[in-house]
This record gives C-alpha cells, sequence and structure tokens, in this order.
C-alpha cells in the first residue's frame, strides 16, 4: 500500500508554515470556498511527474510575495518510509520543480518514486465532462493511462512536439524533404501508439465495469468509444504515413494535422442508446465516479497498483448512486482517499473510520 503520513507546506499557495497529519483510509478536509482544500490536494499531486491537479505553471504556486516553496512529505509504500521534498529550482530564469527522494534526486530515485505512486483525480469541472470539449475528454482518458503508465506524458509532449516541427517545415518556401519524411514517420509511429494505449484504455474500463455490475447496481449501463473518423484497430503504420503525407496541402493552408490523436473525441453511451451529454450534472458525476471506480479496479486487481484517489468537492451532487459508487471505492480497496467539501455533513454516510480535518480554522 502506498500511503502520504503526513505533509509540511512552506510558501505553497496560501500557506506559510503549515503541516497535517494523514490517516491510512479515509481524509476528509472542509471548510469554507477558498481555505486552501484544494491546495492542499495539488500539492499531494505534485508527488508525481507533471505539475499536479491543476497543471498550474510552477510560478503560480508559490505564495504571492515569496521566491520559492517547499513541500515536504512522509510517503508509506509497503512499509518503507521515505522523505519527500518538492521545491523549486531557479535554471536559466525559468522555474522548475525538484523532487527529491531521501534528499536524493538522481533519476534512479525518482523513477523508484514514480514506480508506486499514482493519482486518480476527481475535480468539479468533471461534472460536465461530457459537455467540454473534446480535448477535456482526451486528457481525462490520458490521466487514466498516466496512472499506470508514469511515461505517458512523456509521449504525449513528443507527439506534439513533432507536429509543431512538421507545420514549421510545410510553411517554409523551401521544404527539406528528407526531414518532413522523418518527422512524419516519428509522427506515425507516436500517434499509433498513442491511439492503441486509448483504445487499450478504454476497453480496460468497459471491461472492468462489467465485472463490477456483477455485485454492484449502477445506475446507468455505460460504454465508452473513441470517436475519431481516421482510428481504427487495424490501423498500419504505412496508412498513418500516407494519410499525413496526402494531407500536406491541407496542413500548410489550415495549419495543424488533419488526422491523428489530436482530433479524437471520447463518447459515453447511456443504456445502448444515448450520449452521455444529455445527462445532468449529478448524472454525469455518476458517470466519472463508475469510470473511476472501474480505473481503481483495474490499477488494484490487475496492475497490483495501490493509487492514492484525490476527490476535489466531491461533496456535492451526492445523490444515493454517488454515495453508493464511492462507498463501494472506500469498501473494496485498501487504499487511500482524500476528500474535500465545504461541509463536514455532506460526508454523514461516511464510515467513522474517516478523519475529519477543519481547513478554515487553519
Amino acid at each position: 500500500m502506498v500511503k502520504i503520513n503526513k505533509i509540511h507546506f512552506n510558501n505553497f499557495r496560501n500557506f506559510t508554515n503549515y503541516e497535517i497529519l494523514f490517516e491510512k483510509k479515509i481524509n476528509i478536509l472542509f471548510g469554507e470556498n477558498g481555505c486552501g482544500k484544494t491546495n492542499i490536494l495539488e500539492g499531494i499531486s505534485l508527488n508525481s511527474k507533471g505539475r499536479g491537479l491543476r497543471n498550474s505553471s510552477i510560478s503560480n504556486l508559490i505564495k504571492k510575495k515569496e521566491h520559492n516553496f517547499l513541500i515536504k512529505n512522509n510517503l508509506e509504500i509497503n512499509n518503507n518510509f521515505f522523505d519527500i521534498e518538492i521545491l523549486t529550482e531557479n535554471k536559466n530564469d525559468k522555474l522548475k520543480k525538484i523532487i527529491r527522494v531521501n534528499n536524493d534526486s538522481s533519476k534512479d530515485s525518482i523513477d523508484i518514486l514514480n514506480q508506486y505512486i499514482s493519482f486518480l483525480i476527481f475535480v468539479p469541472e468533471m461534472e460536465r465532462l461530457f459537455q467540454a470539449s473534446p480535448s477535456y475528454r482526451r486528457n481525462f482518458i490520458d490521466r487514466l493511462i498516466f496512472s499506470s503508465k508514469n511515461n505517458y506524458n512523456s509521449l504525449i509532449n513528443k507527439y506534439k512536439k513533432f507536429l509543431l516541427e512538421r507545420i514549421k517545415i510545410l510553411q517554409k518556401n523551401i521544404i527539406d524533404n528528407d526531414w518532413l519524411n522523418q518527422i512524419e514517420k516519428d509522427i506515425s509511429l507516436l500517434g499509433l501508439e498513442i491511439y492503441q494505449l486509448r483504445h487499450s484504455q478504454i476497453n480496460f474500463i468497459n471491461n472492468n465495469l462489467k465485472i463490477l455490475k456483477k455485485d454492484h447496481n449502477f445506475q446507468f449501463n455505460l460504454t465508452l468509444q473513441i470517436k475519431d473518423e481516421f482510428f481504427n484497430a487495424d490501423l498500419s503504420f504505412e496508412e498513418y504515413l500516407s494519410y499525413l503525407f496526402n494531407s500536406r496541402s491541407h496542413d500548410k493552408q489550415f495549419g495543424g494535422a488533419k488526422i491523428g490523436p489530436h482530433k479524437s473525441d471520447i463518447l459515453a453511451i447511456i443504456n445502448n442508446d444515448f450520449d452521455a451529454s444529455l445527462l445532468s450534472t449529478g448524472q454525469q458525476k455518476t458517470i466519472v465516479l463508475m469510470i473511476l471506480l472501474a480505473q481503481c479496479n483495474y490499477l488494484v486487481n490487475y496492475k497490483k497498483i495501490n493509487p492514492i484517489l484525490l476527490l476535489d468537492e466531491i461533496g456535492s451532487h451526492l445523490d444515493s448512486y454517488n454515495r453508493e459508487i464511492l462507498l463501494d471505492m472506500i469498501n473494496r480497496f485498501e487504499i487511500q482517499f482524500f476528500l474535500t467539501g465545504t461541509d463536514k455533513n455532506l460526508f454523514s454516510f461516511v464510515s467513522t473510520n474517516a478523519q475529519f480535518y477543519n481547513i478554515t480554522d487553519l
């Protein structure tokens, strides 16, 4: 099991100097809007690669009028204890996040941390997941992939970099065809890998929902699908490369790339009948919680990964169906939960084993 035992913030967001001890299972942070509940979850999420729960720039994480922040964690992995420090470092006038494991920032130490730590995240915007933009839904699925494949962000970033490089070449007066051909080969390889990982991830979710349905009375039957006019499960490298070649004129004129995983959308089909975009906010929350439950089951039982769940402002729109799914997650898995809400009473249905923290009283 992986768990955060203690965290200390120095000059992070609204915290000047604050320490909090956590329970191994359920931690509920409550208090008024703006008191810092989400900031605590964000600080926890920075233990993994990337820019955390809100994908904020490093400069925005530093308390106003300060120059750096420091977060100290005591992390427990399979009964072994690690002191984790997350801090800022200024390199060439650019702020960078640094992680140290037992005062060691070597690649080997960070790789060990990344091997074990995994987060599943809910934020309030997800209540409108299926009314948001396709890019938001792609990012949602990509976060799920990242929870079991911690080098996935690097794959996405390389793909985006090559797309930008390709359009720069296409828009030059004199085109270096050898370089363009190589870039398109790289795009095809990376694009295919992203497609296949998303396709597999959606299959994992659908299959685990079927497994969970045997002992869970879900409100809806849910099936996730990729919507993409170009992608199919048998798409080959040669086909991809040919499409890129044939779309050069179009892409030069309009920018970007006409085809690829950056054009995909993720659909949620309800009861084999209609799209989840027609559901209410509370019902869309149900769908997201179903997906997170399925992902938990996949990670714990098939990947042997124990994720930490960060559920921000989860207390609102918790009808009986949503409470049932949340309780199922809590009771089914030996993993650590962090939940936030404006009022302690929103979580009266949770086991008495939960630890409550009034963040307003800081």
